[in-house]
C-alpha cells in the first residue's frame, strides 16, 4: 500500500488523498478531451481544481494538532489557490465556446501566431497562483510558531515551487486563448508535480499520474500543431 499511496496516517487522511488522486485522474480526461478541442475538458479542469479545496483541509487537519485559531487562516488561505484555476478553467471555457462548432462539444479552432506579449496573461496567473501557495503554509506556520516560524519558513523555494505548479493555470489561460505553446506550461507544471510528489514519498499512482498528464499536454501540443492559423481572427472567436 504504502508503494501505491505513500504513507496514509487515518480515513481522514486517506480521503484527502482519494481526493486529490480523483483530481489529477479528472485533469488527465480534461486535457485528452481538450487535445481534441471538446468543451468538457474545460468542465473537467474545473472539477479537478475544485477537488483540491478538500484535499489540501482534510490532509493538514488529520498530520497536524493545530487550534480552532491556526486552522481557521488556513482554511481561507487554501481556497485561494484552487479558485485561482477553477476561474482560468472557466475562463477558457467562456472563450472557447466563442470559437465555431466543429461537431458535438467540439469547437473549430484557429491557433494564434506567437507574440511574446501573450505569455504576460499566463505567467500574471501563474504568479498569482505562487503567493496563494505560498499562504496556508505560511499561514500554518505563523499559528504553530508565531514570529519564529516567518523567520525559519523557506519562502523563495515554497514561492518558486508555487509558480511552477501555477504553470498549470497559466496554461490554461494560454490554451483559451488559442495559444498552442501554452501546453508546454501543463508539460512543465506536470513534471514539477510529479517532482515533488517522488521526493515525498507520496505513491506510484500520483507519480504515474502526473507522468501521463505531462504526456497528454505533450500530446495536445502535437494535436494543436495540426490546426490551422489565423492571426486575424479576434481572441475567442
Amino acid at each position: 500500500m504504502d508503494i501505491l499511496f505513500g504513507p496514509v496516517i487515518d480515513a481522514s487522511h486517506a480521503f484527502s488523498l482519494a481526493f486529490r488522486i480523483l483530481g489529477v485522474l479528472i485533469m488527465c480526461a480534461g486535457l485528452a478531451l481538450l487535445g481534441r478541442r471538446n468543451e468538457v475538458g474545460w468542465w473537467l479542469a474545473v472539477g479537478s481544481f475544485a477537488l483540491e479545496i478538500p484535499a489540501s483541509f482534510l490532509q493538514v487537519s488529520a498530520s497536524i494538532p493545530v487550534s480552532s485559531g491556526s486552522l481557521l487562516p488556513y482554511l481561507a488561505a487554501s481556497w485561494i489557490a484552487p479558485l485561482v484555476g477553477v476561474g482560468a478553467a472557466l475562463y477558457g471555457l467562456a472563450w472557447f465556446r466563442k470559437a465555431p462548432a466543429a461537431g458535438p462539444l467540439a469547437r473549430d479552432i484557429a491557433l494564434r501566431r506567437f507574440r511574446p506579449v501573450d505569455v504576460a496573461a499566463p505567467l500574471l496567473v501563474a504568479m498569482v497562483s505562487a503567493l496563494a501557495y505560498l499562504l496556508p503554509p505560511l499561514t500554518l506556520s505563523l499559528g504553530l510558531a508565531g514570529s519564529d516560524g516567518l523567520s525559519r519558513f523557506p519562502i523563495v523555494p515554497v514561492l518558486v515551487t508555487g509558480f511552477l505548479i501555477g504553470l498549470l493555470p497559466g496554461g490554461m489561460v494560454g490554451l483559451a486563448a488559442r495559444s498552442r505553446w501554452a501546453w508546454l506550461f501543463v508539460a512543465a507544471s506536470s513534471v514539477v508535480s510529479l517532482g515533488g510528489v517522488a521526493l515525498a514519498a507520496q505513491g506510484s499512482v500520483l507519480i504515474f499520474l502526473f507522468m501521463a498528464q505531462a504526456a497528454l499536454a505533450v500530446v495536445g501540443l502535437v494535436g494543436w500543431g495540426r490546426l490551422r492559423r489565423d492571426a486575424q481572427v479576434p481572441l475567442g472567436s
